[in-house]
């Protein structure tokens, strides 16, 4: 297995919302190949995963960072 985590800088309320938005994902991924648990603490978001494989593991790195990214355009936007 292969593991890493992503720690990621936030405000504690934008690091709650990421979290909340990505737990379905993490709950219920679409390949069996990979593990993520995502946490917001101490203003920060913690992304952990867990793979199979070096490509598995890429391609959740990949997902969770685009999602990440893409969910800050949005709390951006709103704001």
């Amino acid at each position: 297995m292969i593991y890493a985590e992503v720690s990621i800088q936030l405000s504690f309320e934008v690091a709650a919302i990421v979290e909340e938005s990505l737990n379905p994902e993490a709950e219920h991924p679409i390949s069996q190949r990979s593990n993520v648990e995502v946490e917001a603490k101490e203003g920060k978001l913690v992304i952990s995963m867990e793979a199979s494989d070096v490509t598995a593991m890429r391609a959740a790195f990949n997902s969770y960072i685009r999602w990440v990214g893409a969910i800050m355009n949005v709390v951006d936007s709103v704001s």
